[in-house]
């Protein structure tokens, strides 16, 4: 019984590390390309593929200019999510956070598995006049919201 339990936790970890590093990877390639991302949710579907979900974008009448509001949008991403956790094992959030200790923003992943685990990712990153650069990212314990 032993190696059942250990083999489960493995593809949990595995499931994890597949979102958690693929999210990362999205926000980065997004940053790189335009200087900001939006919320967007990963997940892996029951047969083990990885795939986005994203949602349209809600916006704040601000000063003349449309503001995007990113709360709604991950809301909505944990709602949509949450709707379809039936065909998933995994899913996860990306956003974009500000650290007001570190004085700098970071992205942040909330990634949580069928299983009842939930992992946060957090990876600051700052644009310097060479491009941008990330800080190794660092895991935290999550709060499960949708197999919650």
């Amino acid at each position: 019984m032993h190696d059942a339990a250990e083999t489960e936790e493995t593809l949990v970890q595995g499931d994890l590390n597949k979102l958690i590093g693929t999210a990362l990877g999205v926000a980065g390639d997004q940053l790189e390309a335009h200087g900001a991302f939006v919320p967007v949710g990963l997940v892996v579907d029951n047969g083990g593929s990885i795939s986005l979900v994203a949602v349209a974008p809600n916006s704040v009448e601000g000063g003349g200019e449309e503001e995007l509001d990113a709360d709604a949008m991950i809301a909505d991403l944990f709602q949509a999510l949450s709707q379809q956790k039936g065909q998933n094992r995994a899913a996860a959030v990306v956003c974009d956070i500000h650290l007001p200790d570190d004085a700098t923003d970071a992205i942040h992943v909330m990634a949580e598995h069928s299983s009842g685990v939930a992992v946060s990712a957090v990876r600051p990153y700052r644009q310097t006049p060479d491009g941008w650069e990330f800080a190794e990212p660092f895991l935290e314990p999550g709060d499960g919201q949708i197999w919650a």
